[in-house]
């Protein structure tokens, strides 16, 4: 199935923690009112789907005209080395 990519759609928190879990990135995934809370307050945040299954996800601070931080790129440990990251 081919992944569908996604800009700011709502991503629910408990999937975002098994993301951040499988994809080895060290964020605080027990505290899912913080995780909540950093995806609510980023600016853009893109994420890669197969199907209904959230596979990636890079989340940004932007001020849309020059900067933009990443702060999160995290793709799930059995996706990981196909270019979701790139994608």
């Amino acid at each position: 199935m081919p992944l569908d990519y996604r800009i700011n759609v709502p991503v629910r928190t408990k999937d975002f923690a098994a993301l951040l879990t499988s994809s080895g990135i060290r964020r605080p995934t027990a505290d899912l009112p913080r995780l909540r809370k950093m995806l609510d307050n980023a600016n853009r945040v893109v994420t890669a789907w197969n199907g209904e299954t959230l596979v990636g996800i890079a989340r940004a601070l932007t001020d849309y005209a020059y900067c933009c931080y990443l702060s999160d790129l995290a793709v799930a440990a059995e996706y990981q080395r196909e270019g979701i990251g790139r994608g």
